[in-house]
């Protein structure tokens, strides 16, 4: 019978084994931004976008500035390591713009072309669309 110290181990390399999860910490070292949610937002300004990526927290505090294009949002909160919330400025209907996020320390990083600014009317969603539990809404 193994003991419980003993399973701690096969337990995670069978869980770093399967590509879907997580479970055996983060593989890579790098700081860097993969994504974002949503792609569009009110061109008034207001939606609140989570933007995804790598170790945001984990090697410490950072500060962190974000920009849509040339104008500049505004940090929620650092979610997790790998989320962090922000509040888009407004910008020009149908612009779609690089959003840059600046980590201090940990340097400049770009998403190309990341996001469009929309009317109200097609921005089709509100603060209640973002779901950061991670459980499927019903």
């Amino acid at each position: 019978m193994l003991s419980v110290r003993a399973a701690r181990p096969l337990l995670l390399a069978f869980l770093c084994a399967a590509p879907s999860l997580t479970a055996c910490g983060d593989d890579d070292p790098k700081l860097k931004v993969t994504n974002l949610s949503p792609d569009k937002g009110d061109s008034d300004g207001g939606t609140y976008v989570v933007i995804k990526g790598n170790r945001f927290i984990k090697d410490g505090p950072r500060n962190a500035k974000i920009y849509f294009g040339s104008r500049q949002g505004s940090i929620v909160r650092f979610q997790s390591d790998s989320e962090l919330i922000v509040q888009a400025p407004g910008g020009k209907p149908d612009e779609v713009v690089d959003v840059l996020v600046i980590f201090d320390p940990g340097g400049q990083l770009t998403i190309k072309k990341a996001f469009k600014f929309v009317d109200k009317d097609d921005a089709g969603m509100s603060v209640d669309d973002l779901n950061t539990s991670g459980k499927t809404k019903k």
